[in-house]
């Protein structure tokens, strides 16, 4: 638990009386906000735990819970895991899709960062799937990470105003390297650029050598964006 000493819980209150809980890392005078968006059945400390420590400590660091919650029955206790949206994978259609997330994410950004701080998304699998189209929402959003997830073409209506970067195994099980692959090269052939990382042998996780790659991704385009 070393990695969390320094982090608390918060709520925020958004669009009515819908809470998103969050755990969170905040420095005194922070020069940037990191936004973590877990993956589907996931909570927001589970990707805070693999990637804080490898993440800058003058950010603001903010990882989330997906909006709806997915019972998980223990043993000796109920638990839950989280979800953004529900996509049907057999029909290739949403019974929620990405819209009431994407404007909750919003709003708690607006909350959240009123300086205008630079802030980077990071998703893993549903989590990156949605950071792209939070990125076309808000405006103070500088650079997208995408990890064990595809960037959708479809989801890309022009010149994206923040700079994209994936990070993917050979071996993910769950979302092909080969597929995600090519929905980037049709990114690139509509003139998007984005960075590709594939990391050999990587299942669909985020291991010690996915966090070295953000940190390092972190380093170069952090500089940038200040």
């Amino acid at each position: 638990m070393k990695n969390l000493q320094d982090c608390l819980e918060a709520t925020y209150t958004l669009t009515g009386a819908w809470p998103v809980k969050t755990i969170e890392s905040k420095p005194p005078s922070p020069r940037s906000i990191v936004l973590l968006l877990h993956g589907y059945n996931e909570r927001g400390l589970r990707i805070f735990r693999k990637l804080r420590r490898f993440l800058p400590q003058d950010s603001h660091i903010i990882a989330p819970n997906g909006l709806f919650p997915l019972p998980r029955v223990k043993p000796d206790r109920l638990d839950f895991g989280y979800a953004w949206y529900f996509y049907d994978k057999f029909t290739q259609t949403y019974s929620v899709d990405q819209t009431l997330c994407v404007d909750l994410l919003k709003k708690l950004l607006d909350t959240a960062n009123p300086q205008g701080l630079p802030v980077t998304v990071i998703g893993f699998s549903q989590g990156g799937y949605l950071a792209p189209l939070l990125g076309y929402a808000q405006p103070s959003i500088k650079h997208v990470i995408g990890i064990g997830c595809e960037f959708r073409t479809r989801f890309f209506k022009g010149p994206p105003p923040f700079s994209l970067s994936a990070i993917h195994g050979s071996g993910d099980p769950l979302v092909s390297a080969a597929h995600a692959r090519h929905e980037i090269e049709l990114l690139r052939a509509k003139g998007i650029n984005v960075d590709w990382h594939q990391i050999e042998d990587l299942k669909h996780e985020i291991t010690l050598e996915v966090g070295l790659r953000v940190a390092h991704l972190m380093e170069s385009y952090g500089k940038a964006s200040l």
